[in-house]
Parts: structure tokens; sequence; C-alpha cells
């Protein structure tokens, strides 16, 4: 039987699940783009062809690719089965309203009906971020785990994974946990979530993971799985901070990728939004970066034991992760350079800003010390490639306009052991 989960986020990866970008990006028009939290509007033709090459390079190197969408037909490939996982899915409301001959299992990611329709007969809202596969579910230690999304626009995604999880034949005998979906409290989102060994689950509590949901997941991980601690990384509630996977990721034993300066200097960054505000403001217009109080918070981490002892707390996520055993802060790779590279650390972070918002940060391991990322950010390249980490580049200038990255686009479902 098939072991379903990851004890690593650079362990050899075996089988990743992906969904390519579809119909669903036809019904997203400027006017509703924000409302569906997707940043631009994003052409088609372009995206699925670099889509499919991303996935190309993975089957390359030996990963079983499964698509969503395939899986999606299996369990609704029978009268029934489509019925059920309509009604799990979309409500008993629209199965009412349109009964299932007018349905198909598309219509559950692409909206229905397939157009942006003045009639008010739009009864499912499309799902333009489903591609960022990471969010509606991930995978922990033996088992996987289904997401609360914050935003009721992602929440149709977290069922439909979970319908399709616990239906399709492949996954039977996993131990597939949905109950943070069903948790009113709890909020939580697979880009929060890291398994840098088989003990270990960092849980970003920020914008989008609030703590109930931390403190859920590690019930359930203390409860039905070997995971001993839960380290719980605190980050300010931004959109600058969506996921804590958009400013840290592993990309070797012990080794992470991550914003200079962001952990123990955060008030550079809080300098360098005032001045960003104040050009705004000499230009006439209005500023939409982050408040620079925001930006100044510092982070601070917390570790649940499964053993019950008190929780640990630090000051520094870096010193924390390095303290815990699971990153060595000397051979730390930071966005957009050495921090020896610039004069002045403000410079860093401007040209870390840069490539950051093509997500720099958010590469993904196919194995330990290659990583996955978009063929753009030529100097978080160079970094990589000086500390010895072998990059896999990808085109994907259509699919950044989602503002997600290599790591966004995957949910990986076995991962060898290190």
């Amino acid at each position: 039987m098939t072991t379903w989960g990851v004890g690593s986020e650079v362990g050899r990866l075996r089988t990743v699940l992906v969904h390519q970008p579809g119909r669903e990006h036809r019904q997203t028009v400027p006017w509703t783009k924000d409302a569906l939290l997707f940043d631009d509007i994003m052409d088609i033709e372009e995206a699925r062809p670099e889509h499919r090459a991303f996935c190309q390079l993975m089957t390359a190197q030996g990963v079983e690719v499964l698509v969503l969408e395939d899986l999606l037909k299996d369990v609704c490939a029978t009268p029934a089965g489509l019925e059920a996982v309509v009604r799990e899915v979309a409500g008993e409301g629209v199965l009412v309203r349109l009964g299932d001959t007018r349905l198909r299992p598309h219509h559950l990611i692409g909206g229905f009906p397939e157009h942006f329709a003045l009639d008010n007969e739009v009864v499912l809202e499309p799902l333009p971020n489903l591609y960022f596969m990471r969010d509606p579910a991930f995978a922990v230690p033996g088992a996987i785990v289904v997401s609360h999304p914050f935003w009721p626009a992602r929440q149709r995604e977290a069922r439909l994974l979970a319908a399709v999880l616990k239906r399709h034949p492949r996954f039977a005998g996993a131990l597939v946990h949905d109950g943070i979906l069903e948790d009113p409290a709890a909020t939580i989102e697979g880009g929060d979530v890291l398994v840098p060994d088989e003990r270990t689950v960092v849980v970003g509590v920020g914008e989008r993971t609030n703590h109930a949901g931390a403190d859920h997941l590690a019930r359930f991980l203390f409860a039905r799985t070997a995971v001993e601690r839960v380290v719980k990384v605190i980050i300010p509630a931004q959109r600058e901070f969506m996921h804590l996977d958009t400013v840290l990721t592993w990309v070797d034993r012990r080794r992470v990728l991550t914003l200079p300066y962001l952990w123990n200097r955060p008030a550079i960054y809080a300098e360098v939004a005032e001045e960003a505000e104040r050009r705004c403001a000499a230009l006439g217009k209005p500023y939409h970066g982050p408040a620079p109080e925001h930006m100044a918070q510092p982070s601070r981490v917390e570790v649940v034991w499964r053993d019950g002892r008190p929780t640990s707390r630090f000051d520094d996520t870096m010193a924390a992760l390095a303290e815990l055993g699971l990153a060595d802060t000397e051979q730390t790779v930071y966005v957009a350079g050495r921090l020896d590279q610039y004069p002045r650390p403000e410079e860093h972070v401007i040209e870390a800003l840069r490539e950051q918002w093509n997500d720099g940060a958010n590469v993904f391991a196919l194995k330990p010390g290659q990583v996955m990322s978009y063929g753009r950010n030529d100097r978080t390249f160079r970094a990589l490639e000086e500390a010895g980490v072998e990059v896999v580049a990808f085109r994907g200038g259509e699919l950044v306009r989602g503002r997600g990255g290599a790591r966004c686009m995957t949910m990986p479902l076995q991962r060898e052991p290190i």
C-alpha cells in the first residue's frame, strides 16, 4: 500500500499534484480579479504552455505528476459520483437549482456558466488561484491535510481537494484529515506549512493562517503522526507576507533561502517603505505598499511540543531554526545575493524586493541541493549557484502574474527520506 505524506522539504520528489490553469481564467475579468484574489489578467494561451513545460521538467527528473482535473473526472465518472461531489463541493443549493444534468466536473473549477454572465445566472465562481496547488491541501509526515483557507474565494478549492482525496482509489488507505476545514475558528493554508524533517512541521502564522489553525494542526499531528514539534513563526498579517513560503524556503539539508535582514533587522524594511510612501506623495499618487509600522514588527517563534513541555519562545526566527537544528545560519542563501555584495543593507533590500515580486524565495526542491524557479531572478540564481545549489529554471512570464512561484504551484505527495 502506498504511504502518502512527506517527511522533508528537500528529499527526492517522487509524486506531486498540480493543476494546469484553464477555463477559470477566462471568467476572471479586470473588475472581478481583486475579489477573486487574483493579481492580474493572465494570457491563458501563454500560461498553459509555460505550465506544461514546468511539469515536463519534473517528469524528466523521474517525478510522477498527477493532474487534479484528471482525478476529479475519475471520481465524477458516474452520475452518482458527480452528484455526490457537486453536493460536497458546491452545496445542495446548486444541485437544486441546476440539477446534475447541466453540470460537468470542470464547472467546479472553471465556474458556471462558462462565461461572464450578465443575467445573474452565475452560481459557481471560477477558481483562478487553484493552480497554486500548495494551498488548498498539504502533505505532512504520514498524512495529507485539507486546508481551511482564510478568504471565502478559496474555500471551495479545499472542499474540492477533500472530495478528490477521500474518493479517488489512488488515495485508498491514505490518512486524510479535513477537520480543520470544519473548524470555524481555524484558518490555515499550505503555503504557510513547511516540513524540514520527519519530526518537525513549521507553520507561518500571519494573514492567511491563524493560531487556531496552527494549534488544530498540532493536535492532529501529535495524535495521528510521529511529528514531535510544531514551530509557529509569527509574521505580520500583511499581504506582503501572504504565506511563509513567499519569504523562506528550504533548498538543501539545513539550508534556507530567505529575504535579507527580514528576521533580524525589520526596521530596514520599514525605512524603505517610508521612503516609498514619501516618493508616492511627491508624485501625487496614493501609496499602496505596506505600512512602515507593520514592516517594522519583528517576527516571533513559538514551539509547541508533543510531550507537553512548556512552549519554547524565540525572538529571532533564524536563530530559532538554528537552535532547533533545522537550519545552519552560516549556509543561509539570500534573495538577490550575498550580504557583502552591497555597500548598504537598504540597497540589498530594494533589490531583494524586486526579485521577490517575481517569487525569488519561492523555490521548490526536487532533491537536496536542486530547486526549481522562474528563470528571471538572476541575482538570486547566482547566489544559489555560488552556494552549490542547482537551479532548474523555467519560463513563467504569465504564470507569475498570480504572484506565486514553483513551490506555490506544487503539492508534493511523496518524497524519499533524507
